[in-house]
């Protein structure tokens, strides 16, 4: 099974998590990280590290919320000589998509397959109206 660990800014991730279980049930090999107001560069990093350890980097996707925030450069940090994804930008279908998947893909097809679901998943209603 691909492991999950979601590093975002405040509960984001936390709540990807609790909000999921109402979807698709509990959500197992995943984790998630919180980067508050206050915390330090380096606790963060610290954590992201033994979280990485902790799940194994072999079967590991790592999601953060925003490219370049603080969750991005400490998990881009935790890349060096190791095998895991690492994918920004998570969104609720995103996530869900991931958790319902992963037992069905080796990682690079679903690192492939949630990146364009993911970019199918925002949608301007407005238009969409008009066109049907």
């Amino acid at each position: 099974m691909i492991n999950i660990l979601l590093v975002t800014h405040g509960d984001l991730g936390k709540e990807l998590l609790k909000s999921s279980e109402l979807i698709i049930g509990k959500v197992e090999n995943a984790e998630s990280i919180s980067f508050r107001q206050g915390d330090s560069f380096e606790t963060l990093s610290k954590k992201v590290e033994e979280s990485i350890e902790s799940l194994s980097d072999n079967e590991l996707i790592v999601f953060t919320d925003m490219y370049g925030g603080s969750p991005y450069n400490a998990v881009n940090r935790a890349m060096k000589n190791r095998n895991f994804y690492h994918i920004t930008g998570i969104n609720f279908p995103l996530f869900i998509d991931i958790a319902i998947s992963r037992d069905s893909y080796n990682l690079k097809d679903i690192a492939e397959k949630i990146i364009k679901n993911g970019k199918k998943s925002i949608v301007f209603v407005n238009e969409k109206f008009l066109t049907d």
